[in-house]
C-alpha cells in the first residue's frame, strides 16, 4: 500500500488525439509537491476533483473559471494504478488524448518517470458508513471495509450480455489499466451526429458489432468491457483526491452516478475519515 503522498520523479510528454474532439493534444507532467493531481489549460488551474465536474456524458469533464478538460477518467486511474498522488498535467487542447482506449501508456509513462515520495501522509479515505446513490436500474453503492474491493456489473445486447466481476486486490489488478473503452456498433452514428467520437477508430475502442466484435484481433481479455468500467470507476473514485478505502458495489454505472457517489460521500464528514 502507498504510504506517504507522492509525484513523479522527471517531467515527461505525451501526444494523442482526443476521442471525441478528434484533436491533436500534448501533455506535459510535472512534479507537484501541493496535494492532489490538477490540470494547467490557458493558464489556469483546474483540480481533478470532484467538485470540479460538470459534465459527465460518455466522460468525466472538470472545469474552472472557463477553462475545461474532458475524459480525464483514464488518466486518473493510471495516476492510481502509479502510485501518484500529486501531479500538475499541463494540456495544450479541451481533451485528454485517448491513446489505446485504456490507461496503458499514461501508466507507462509514470512508470518509466518514476515516483518520488513525500513525508506528508493523508493519501486515504476510508469511509465509515455504506453511501449508495442510484437512477432507474444503475447504481453504485461503498460500505466499510478496509481495503478496495470492486464488483462490476454491466448488461448490453448480446454478444456482450451480462458481466459480472470482482477485484479484490485492485491496487495490483494490472489487467484492468489496459482494458479499453468500448461502443455499440449501432451507437457511434447518434454519437457522431452529437458532435463526438470524431476521433474514435478500431485503434483506441472495442467496436461491438451485431453478433462479434469488430475489431481484427478481437478483445485482450474475456472480460475486457467489464474491466473497462471498474478502470472508468477507479478513475472517477480518484477524483475524491484520495485512495478510497471501502467494498464498491456498482450496476450499470457510469461517469454521472460515479460522480454523485462522491458528492454524497462528501457531503457529511461522518461518512469517512482521512489518513
Amino acid at each position: 500500500m502507498i504510504k506517504r503522498q507522492t509525484t513523479i520523479n522527471r517531467i515527461f510528454k505525451i501526444t494523442g488525439i482526443g476521442l471525441h474532439t478528434g484533436q491533436p493534444v500534448t501533455l506535459e507532467f510535472l512534479p507537484r509537491r501541493e496535494f492532489g493531481i490538477a490540470f494547467v489549460r490557458n493558464g489556469c488551474i483546474i483540480p481533478a476533483r470532484y467538485d470540479m465536474v460538470t459534465d459527465t456524458r460518455l466522460s468525466t469533464l472538470i472545469a474552472r473559471d472557463g477553462a475545461s478538460v474532458s475524459t480525464i477518467e483514464h488518466l486518473m486511474a493510471a495516476c492510481y494504478f502509479s502510485g501518484i498522488t500529486n501531479c500538475l498535467v499541463y494540456i495544450d487542447g479541451p481533451e485528454v488524448p485517448i491513446m489505446d482506449g485504456s490507461a496503458w501508456e499514461f501508466y507507462q509513462g509514470m512508470w518509466k518517470a518514476g515516483v518520488y515520495e513525500f513525508p506528508e501522509n493523508e493519501v486515504y479515505l476510508k469511509v465509515l458508513r455504506p453511501v449508495e446513490v442510484q437512477h432507474k436500474d444503475a447504481w453504485v453503492r461503498i460500505k466499510p471495509l478496509n481495503m478496495l474491493d470492486i464488483t462490476m456489473t454491466i448488461e448490453f445486447r448480446q454478444p456482450v450480455g451480462k458481466q459480472k466481476k470482482r477485484v479484490t486486490d485492485v491496487e495490483n489488478a494490472f489487467a484492468i489499466v489496459n482494458s479499453r473503452t468500448f461502443t455499440l456498433q449501432e451507437e457511434i452514428e447518434a454519437i457522431k451526429q452529437a458532435g463526438l467520437a470524431k476521433g474514435g477508430s478500431l485503434d483506441n475502442a472495442v467496436v461491438v458489432g451485431s453478433d462479434e466484435i469488430v475489431n481484427p484481433h478481437g478483445l485482450r481479455y474475456k472480460k475486457e468491457l467489464v474491466n473497462h468500467k471498474i478502470l472508468d470507476l477507479i478513475g472517477d473514485l480518484y477524483t475524491s483526491g484520495y485512495r478510497i478505502l471501502g467494498k464498491v458495489e456498482a450496476n450499470k454505472t457510469g461517469h454521472h452516478l460515479n460522480n454523485l457517489l462522491l458528492r454524497e460521500l462528501f457531503s457529511d464528514p461522518a461518512n469517512y475519515a482521512i489518513y
